[in-house]
């Protein structure tokens, strides 16, 4: 059957993906180091970390923000805005979308996710200013590029667009929830294109002390790179790691008529929250399985469709639990059949980039028919039995994909991508 230009103009695809992570800049050297299971955490540079447990992190290095935007911007701006305009710019050229060559850019939007926003390198040094000068130390535009809604703004004012724009405050969620809230903007008709991500450059002082005080992250200093284990029975915490990841979002009428490369088509999203506390997980895994039966039903998809999950997967143990039922309880014995993997265990969980990084590697498998594999996977859980595709990477027949993410606060989000079949 074929759609007519309506249908394809409700149809989200994704035609761009930029990546700014510790295994590299770029789609190409992220997939290449995520396939090849190289881990970005090591040795935290930059700042003391004597008086904390955790001392190390995924780092973004080599990393020059004025190939990304104005050098006089990049001076005043943030780090994780930095990240976002990068991420940006490079999902813009993955998708040839030439956004000062005629285009309307009314027509153009963004909405972008992050968790603790200048609360890294803008707070760190504000504070520092304070401290050593007072109030004349502070940099006059530094209120503004601490906000979360910073790094949207730089990405409009980089690349000249003037649409639908939001910046949401989901935690380890809001990259998922920009994804769907950027696809019912297109399918609203409200815009053409939408950037889509999220951005975080949490790896600083203030964020790595609060998290310690917190107990979240791992002991693991002595193997940096071994440090993340998700599923694995020896895991002890997350590995904070910094970053962004975007995808550009277009209608399937417009990116057919321009002649896009399609790397998927964004099916369905669900969400639930555990309404129990702000940092201890429930282990049940109900919540997240209200989430994926919703992104199902949004998708008009039977869990059996389901041909692989890119997974939150940290190295928490009450989150990993939670993942594994929730999976079992949607899916029942299927759940063993399909594999399951977590590419958190190479990059570091960067909270709101996280969800941006697995959907980049999910198109990428999509693309490839090669799922990216759980690193650091050494002893078995018996409460995780899941084929967690562990160690080495895999080729597999892959046509649907659900991801999911898990907040602070109980809060999950799951989205289903699937190949893009213009006449099904």
């Amino acid at each position: 059957m074929s759609w007519s230009s309506n249908n394809l103009r409700q149809r989200v695809v994704i035609t761009g993906l930029g990546v700014v992570s510790p295994v590299g800049i770029g789609k190409d050297a992220f997939w290449d180091a995520v396939v090849q299971g190289r881990s970005g955490i090591d040795w935290i540079e930059g700042f003391d970390t004597s008086d904390l447990y955790c001392r190390i992190a995924g780092q973004v290095r080599d990393f020059d923000p004025t190939r990304y935007m104005n050098a006089k911007e990049a001076k005043r701006a943030g780090r994780f805005s930095h990240f976002a305009v990068a991420a940006a710019r490079l999902a813009v050229a993955d998708a040839s979308l030439g956004m000062n060559d005629g285009f309307d850019p009314y027509q153009a939007g963004a909405v972008f996710g992050t968790s603790l926003a200048g609360n890294g390198n803008v707070a760190d040094e504000m504070y520092k200013e304070f401290d050593t000068v007072g109030p004349a130390g502070i940099e006059i535009t530094a209120a503004t590029q601490l906000a979360a809604h910073a790094a949207t703004s730089h990405v409009f004012i980089e690349l000249g667009m003037k649409g639908p724009n939001s910046t949401l405050a989901a935690g380890c969620v809001a990259s998922l929830d920009a994804v769907n809230t950027a696809a019912n903007i297109l399918r609203s008709g409200q815009a053409q294109v939408m950037i889509a991500g999220g951005t975080e450059a949490c790896v600083s002082t203030v964020a790595m002390t609060l998290l310690c005080k917190q107990r979240v992250l791992t002991h693991h200093n002595s193997s940096p790179q071994t440090a993340c284990r998700p599923y694995d029975y020896t895991r002890d915490g997350l590995v904070l790691s910094e970053g962004a990841g975007a995808v550009v979002l277009e209608t399937a009428e417009y990116a057919l008529q321009r002649g896009a490369d399609i790397y998927a088509e964004v099916l369905g999203y669900g969400s639930a929250t555990e309404a129990q506390h702000l940092i201890a997980a429930d282990p049940s895994g109900r919540e997240l399985a209200h989430a994926f039966r919703s992104a199902l039903l949004s998708s008009k998809l039977s869990s059996s469709s389901i041909d692989y999950i890119c997974a939150h997967g940290i190295g928490n143990r009450q989150y990993d639990i939670a993942e594994t039922r929730a999976f079992k309880m949607v899916m029942g014995k299927h759940a063993y059949n399909v594999p399951v993997s977590s590419i958190k265990s190479s990059t570091g969980q960067s909270f709101a980039a996280g969800g941006a990084w697995q959907l980049v590697s999910s198109c990428m498998s999509l693309q490839t028919q090669v799922l990216a594999p759980t690193i650091n996977y050494q002893v078995l859980d018996p409460e995780c039995d899941l084929d967690y595709v562990p160690n080495v990477a895999r080729r597999a027949r892959v046509d649907t994909i659900m991801l999911n993410s898990h907040s602070f606060g109980g809060t999950h989000g799951a989205l289903i991508v699937r190949r893009f079949n213009e006449h099904s």
